[in-house]
């Protein structure tokens, strides 16, 4: 999942004619304060970081006048929220709110669930371990959608009074079509604020897209790079440059993430990667990343760039190449790109050691490819899982420290 800032969040929602206040990025100090002049001077400013939980971080200041928003520039750019620099802040109108709602919609499972309570802002997640009972869900039925009689029932059920239902269940419709329009993972809308005109506005927006989806969507393709997070932190140059073929190509899609390891990880398979991940930490190594692939059209281009990045990486001592079975593409395809690559990149096997399990159709002429890179090991006909890893292992000799 790639999470947007809030920026980029909310200029989408607004270009769906969905109401947010006015607000625009800041660079600097001075920024914010021309910004925060322009929109009369009082206003918002919050970190503008892919993460939530700003307002209890103190990430989220209200200001009354261009002078108190250069102050709360000051102090928030450069700082670190939720682990990631804050390199920008965003300024935005203060709305006159009078309650704040919370709803969501998660796409974590199957259906996908619209979530609200009457309980929104800083403390949803107290109200949530406290009081699970006020915060209601709904599954949504992936044909027909959200409906406007469900989006009122599941307000209902929150405590909504009558007269507010409609505009807020009209709210709630347009949300989730642009949940549904953004190929969105997730889409929290924290507070939903009540203004005293009896306006709705969504005052706080994170926006969750399918890195998956990256192919079809161009409005994220340009930024899925810069913003992409892996295991929690700013995506580096070789995890960036696999999500951007990754966006770039229609088809498979290869989740490269580095670890703290150093040997190189091209495991596929769902549990059988996170399986040989943990028998290499049982023996005391540790895997330079973590791969996680799913087949399609595009595979070759995507396969040499996660090749590229794991060799690339400082530190790395040898390369495991490891997947169950193989159906749907010949073992020899996949054997004869792993051996020009390795050849491209001056590879030498007998003192950067690779080892591959590799079994399916085209098996015997893979065998006949790997032999062109002496030293290369290819473990023989259904040789178990654990014997790759521990080949692997052996030939590096163990664990020798951390990677760069």
């Amino acid at each position: 999942m790639i999470a947007l800032t809030e920026d980029l969040a909310k200029a989408y929602l607004q270009s769906r004619g969905l109401p947010v206040p006015a607000g625009s990025a800041a660079a600097t100090a001075d920024e914010a304060a021309r910004r925060a002049e322009a929109l009369g001077g009082c206003a918002v400013i919050k970190a503008l970081v892919p993460a939530g939980r700003r307002g209890l971080a103190g990430a989220v200041r209200k200001v009354g006048s261009p002078t108190e928003a250069r102050e709360a520039g000051a102090a928030l750019l450069g700082s670190d929220v939720g682990g990631h620099s804050v390199e920008q802040v965003y300024v935005e109108a203060l709305e006159p709110i009078v309650a704040e709602l919370y709803l969501s919609f998660v796409l974590d499972r199957y259906p996908a669930q619209v979530i609200a309570s009457v309980h929104g802002g800083v403390d949803i997640e107290q109200i949530h371990r406290d009081h699970p009972d006020r915060i209601h869900r709904l599954n949504v039925d992936p044909v027909g959608g959200l409906r406007p009689w469900e989006a009122m029932r599941l307000w209902e059920r929150c405590g909504i009074e009558s007269a507010r239902l409609p505009s807020l269940a009209a709210l709630t419709v347009g949300l989730w079509q642009a949940f549904v329009a953004a190929d969105a993972l997730m889409l929290e809308i924290n507070p939903v604020a009540v203004c005293a005109d009896g306006r709705l506005s969504v005052v706080g927006a994170m926006l969750g897209v399918d890195d998956a989806a990256l192919a079809r969507q161009p409005q994220w393709q340009a930024m899925a790079a810069t913003l992409a997070s892996r295991g929690g932190r700013r995506a580096n140059a070789r995890e960036r440059s696999v999500l951007e073929i990754n966006a770039r190509v229609p088809g498979a899609v290869f989740r490269y993430t580095e670890l703290d390891g150093d040997i190189g990880f091209f495991v596929g398979g769902g549990g059988a990667s996170l399986f040989q991940h943990d028998l290499m930490l049982a023996l005391g190594a540790r895997p330079a990343n973590h791969l996680d692939a799913t087949p399609g059209a595009g595979w070759k281009e995507k396969m040499a760039a996660v090749v590229d990045a794991i060799l690339a990486r400082p530190g790395v001592r040898g390369l495991l190449i490891s997947y169950n079975f193989l159906q749907l593409v010949n073992v020899d395809e996949r054997m004869r790109l792993i051996v020009d690559h390795l050849k491209l990149r001056g590879v030498d096997p007998t003192r950067f050691p690779v080892v591959v399990r590799l079994f399916g159709p085209g098996e015997d002429r893979a065998r006949e490819i790997a032999r062109e890179l002496p030293g290369l090991v290819y473990m023989p006909p259904m040789t178990p899982i654990e014997a790759a890893v521990a080949r692997i292992v052996e030939l590096t000799g163990g664990p020798r420290g951390t990677a760069g």
